[in-house]
């Protein structure tokens, strides 16, 4: 296994636990449940952990793809740049996750303050990773690329036997 095989493999991990911890954090907040805010706030750690070996495998996955014919360099550079904001803000996200569990030792509440900005840093990540990995999908499957056809404005050679 190389590391790009180690980037398309987690990738999905963020782009999919994040919503659900934000929807579980929610449930939490409602519920008024500790044990699941604090189950979240867990879940928020673990993926901005996990999303360190994604956005250093770009890299590699970036030099492995850039010269194969029918690549858009445009959209491995939009991908990059999103993935860049990404990646700021589920760190930012662990952060506040790990403040969250911090001060909810010891049996105490989860302050409400770390709790709202819990939900609005991950409302970011989600507007950030989506478009990520919307961009990353069409490095290499036209069949999501709009009417089969490149981006507006982006030359990309063609495939032999096209």
């Amino acid at each position: 296994m190389s590391l790009v095989h180690i980037h398309l493999l987690l990738n999905h991990l963020p782009i999919i636990g994040i919503p659900l911890m934000t929807g579980l954090l929610l449930y939490g907040m409602v519920r008024g449940q500790r044990e699941v805010q604090r189950a979240a706030l867990a879940g928020f750690l673990l993926l901005a952990v996990l999303t360190i070996p994604v956005y250093l495998t770009g890299e590699p996955a970036e030099d492995a793809i850039e010269r194969v014919p029918g690549v858009a360099r445009a959209l491995i550079d939009r991908h990059e740049t999103l993935a860049t904001v990404a990646m700021g803000l589920t760190a930012g996200l662990g952060i506040v996750a790990a403040l969250g569990m911090f001060f909810s030792r010891h049996n105490r509440p989860v302050p409400r303050l770390v709790l709202t900005g819990g939900v609005l840093v991950a409302v970011l990540a989600i507007g950030a990773l989506i478009p990520t990995g919307y961009f990353g999908g069409q490095i290499r499957h036209e069949e999501i690329r709009a009417a089969r056809a490149p981006m507006q404005g982006v030359e990309v050679e063609e495939l032999p036997g096209r």
